[in-house]
């Protein structure tokens, strides 16, 4: 048994990079370790806030409290989401695996424009001699970053890890204010390398194809208020009455899985909104290229879109979509799975 430190900004439900680590260091208990879970505080407007001690988030059956700096001198392995003051780590040796939450592109594109640095960064963090590992979970980046990274650094798992106990088929469903025959969720929030114009440019030809069936959902995926450039497009959607509900990020996002009948996302790796989907037993149409995706699609031409939902029509029509073959599918995602990979990496990394 290990004393695994996770250093990450606290937030709940705001972002995809603390919900990661949550499930990472849930499993690392339940692969038999002791878990220090640090909050390096959260980034507004550019500004770091002073990390939160004593927060709790009991969701799922799982309390994780964060823990004062000082602790992470009690660590056997820390494992750094991002970065944090340099006196919370130099006062001790433990070797240090960075995980790279953003992707190749999202990293190189703001560093480019003179926003941040990140994709420098990592290169940089690589060079540590503390820095053993550099953790990512999809496959498709190992050619961008094997070329900035040393690849005996590097560490790539299969797939990433979901709480199996929050997202599941069982518990409570969401209520739809403006439900449809077929309730399409859309929940990709914008990021510098992707985004959801294009495939809702597609889903306005599905919406003309079946006026008045299709609902698309949007949670978490729109910047409120909402900017007039997607007034216009979603007006469309509307006028073909195929805009259903508009809402902010919630807290239970796994609960507005289970009320929809197909999730579209704009990612061709699987990200947590996949990976979650999927967990609930919900289908899904990607970008073309995922390999877990019930469906795939170019997302840049509107008609190939409409295909897949031409597809997916079709097979929930006939009841042909297996919810228990999509759960048993996204067991790859199980706790257990990356408890298990994880651990001979910490044996691996102490015994250097």
């Amino acid at each position: 048994m290990m004393n695994i430190c996770h250093i990450a900004p606290y937030s709940p439900s705001l972002c995809g990079l603390f919900e990661h680590a949550r499930d990472m260091a849930r499993a690392d208990i339940i692969g038999g370790n002791d878990v220090i879970f640090v909050d390096a505080g959260i980034t507004r407007n550019g500004v770091r806030e002073e990390g939160l001690i004593g927060a709790i988030d009991d969701r799922a059956g799982f309390r994780l409290e964060t823990a004062h700096p000082n602790m992470i001198q009690e660590a056997d392995v820390i494992v750094q989401h991002t970065g944090c003051y340099d006196n919370w780590t130099v006062k001790t040796q433990a070797p240090i695996i960075w995980c790279i939450h953003g992707r190749p592109l999202a990293c190189f594109r703001p560093e480019l424009q003179g926003k941040g640095e990140s994709f420098s960064l990592y290169s940089d963090l690589a060079t540590w001699k503390r820095a053993k590992k550099m953790l990512y979970f999809w496959d498709e980046f190992t050619p961008y970053w094997s070329n900035v990274i040393p690849e005996q650094k590097l560490l790539c798992l299969d797939y990433p890890v979901i709480d199996e106990n929050r997202f599941n088929s069982d518990g409570e469903v969401y209520r739809f204010q403006n439900s449809g025959k077929y309730n399409i969720l859309i929940c990709d929030s914008e990021r510098e390398d992707i985004g959801i114009y294009e495939l809702v440019n597609g889903c306005i030809q599905v919406a003309k194809k079946y006026p008045n069936q299709f609902k698309f959902h949007f949670v978490g995926s729109l910047d409120l208020p909402i900017p007039n450039c997607w007034n216009l497009v979603l007006g469309k959607l509307k006028e073909l009455g195929a805009l259903g509900d508009i809402v902010g990020r919630i807290t239970n996002i796994e609960s507005v899985y289970k009320a929809s009948d197909c999730l579209i996302s704009p990612n061709r790796i699987i990200v947590r909104t996949i990976a979650e989907a999927l967990s609930c037993g919900l289908p899904v149409i990607t970008e073309i290229g995922c390999k877990i995706a019930d469906y795939t699609c170019d997302m840049s031409n509107p008609y190939d879109v409409l295909e897949a939902f031409d597809l997916f029509k079709t097979e929930f029509d006939n009841r042909q979509i297996d919810k228990n073959e999509i759960i048993e599918r996204a067991k790859v995602f199980n706790m257990a799975n990356y408890a298990d990979a994880m651990n001979k990496v910490y044996k691996e990394i102490c015994l250097k």
